[in-house]
């Protein structure tokens, strides 16, 4: 009896030990073309910055905003939305200080307008919502 389980623990540990593979290695696939391993998505820009979010709103309009900054980069993400409908647009303003560019997003009723400035570089975004 003790012959058979030895048997049997010792074919469990060789069906196992023949299908580790080592860490980082390849893997073939039936097509017969290597693969490899499955590893850590590389990280993004925007990893490493800090964001913030905020919500502007104003009598028939509302702008929501996400601001990150990476030391002297600036980025600003979002939508404007003419919540009234009465053909009055309302204009989402973000201006990079001291020297960048300044970006204008209206929405004058319909579908939400989004929008994204890219990086620019800044010391600040001044967002206001008109």
């Amino acid at each position: 009896m003790n012959r058979i389980r030895m048997g049997l623990v010792g074919a469990v540990a060789l069906g196992t030990a023949a299908f580790a593979l080592p860490a980082g290695g390849a893997q073939a696939v039936s097509g017969g073309s290597p693969q490899s391993s499955t590893t850590a998505p590389a990280r993004s820009a925007d990893a490493q910055a800090t964001c913030w979010s905020n919500v502007i709103r104003v009598d028939g309009g509302v702008m929501k905003y996400k601001e990150c900054d990476k030391g002297s980069l600036r980025k600003v993400t979002g939508s404007v939305n003419d919540t009234k409908n009465n053909n009055k647009c309302v204009r989402g303003k973000i201006r990079f200080v001291p020297s960048g560019p300044t970006h204008i997003h209206k929405d004058c009723g319909g579908n939400v307008k989004k929008f994204n400035t890219r990086w620019q570089e800044a010391r600040d975004a001044k967002v206001t919502l008109a």
